[in-house]
């Protein structure tokens, strides 16, 4: 049978994902029989699939999509393919404008590396597929799922939002990848950072992605979440604020929905700027930090 070739009739089932609208997905065929042999890659638009054609051999194919302009992908295996994101920094991540003073950390979270959101992304597997050359046709379907999450944290009666001008959060204790394969968060911890929005005029709202949270969960290891809000008074002073999230993050009773994480929270003391002469007296070069307890 050398030199033929299988037309395989590849099918994508958004059964798990259906509000799924990827622009196209990519198919990588790994030789099961093979471990040396590069992967065979096609790109079929869409969402419903398309036929490529392999030569007979046994393959398992890992597909996701390749509508993104963030995720990374390391690896020479379907078992060891990993998305993540490159390095970023506090300035990229919240957008907000560069400052003489640098943006500090939240305590205890400076190890961490800062980067970039991933885009949204969906995977499948497939079990091996023998193509055995008998058959000029064969079918494959593949199941995507989502393979980041989704935060949206809100705060609520937030005095003085008429006097800012700009706000911008980070998180920490995030994954900085995953495994294509089987979802399962990896790398060591990272922070991320994101712009903060005016929803009303007492209310303050981020939502952003992530790959996950806590990727040494399996050793038992639980990370501290640390939220820390930036904001930038029509005075030029500048606040930041920091509050323990973890209790929120790993709440199931409160977000049984495992691809979207809602936190609610409470107030955030901004202060007045001067105006008139009259209000906080900033000193306009440096952070001012404020920690906010647990009931925020």
């Amino acid at each position: 049978m050398e030199g033929r070739v299988v037309n395989l009739n590849v099918a994508f089932d958004w059964q798990k994902a259906p509000d799924a609208q990827p622009a196209g997905m990519t198919v990588l065929f790994y030789r099961q029989d093979d471990s040396s042999a590069e992967p065979i890659r096609y790109d079929l638009s869409g969402m419903l699939g398309g036929t490529v054609q392999l030569a007979p051999g046994l393959y398992q194919a890992i597909a996701y999509n390749y509508d993104t302009e963030t995720i990374l992908y390391r690896g020479s295996s379907i078992e060891t393919l990993e998305a993540y994101t490159r390095i970023s920094s506090l300035e990229e991540g919240t957008q907000l404008s560069p400052t003489r003073a640098q943006m500090p950390r939240a305590v205890s979270t400076e190890h961490e590396p800062i980067i970039l959101e991933p885009d949204m992304l969906w995977g499948a597997v497939s079990e091996p597929l023998a193509l055995t050359g008998y058959e000029e046709e064969q079918s494959l379907v593949l199941q995507p799922v989502l393979r980041v999450r989704e935060i949206t944290i809100t705060i609520h009666n937030v005095p003085n939002l008429q006097y800012t001008g700009q706000f911008g959060g980070a998180l920490s204790g995030l994954a900085s990848s995953v495994w294509m394969s089987t979802g399962q968060v990896g790398g060591d911890c990272a922070t991320q950072a994101f712009p903060v929005y005016v929803l009303d005029e007492t209310t303050l709202q981020m939502h952003f992605r992530i790959f996950g949270h806590c990727p040494h969960r399996d050793n038992g290891v639980i990370n501290t979440h640390l939220l820390t809000i930036y904001a930038i008074l029509a005075d030029n002073s500048k606040w930041y604020y920091t509050q323990d999230i973890t209790d929120q993050m790993h709440d199931i009773n409160q977000n049984p929905d495992d691809t979207h994480i809602y936190i609610e929270l409470d107030e955030l003391p901004l202060p007045k700027p001067i105006v008139n002469g009259s209000g906080f007296q900033p000193t306009l070069d440096n952070w001012q930090s404020v920690d906010i307890n647990v009931g925020m």
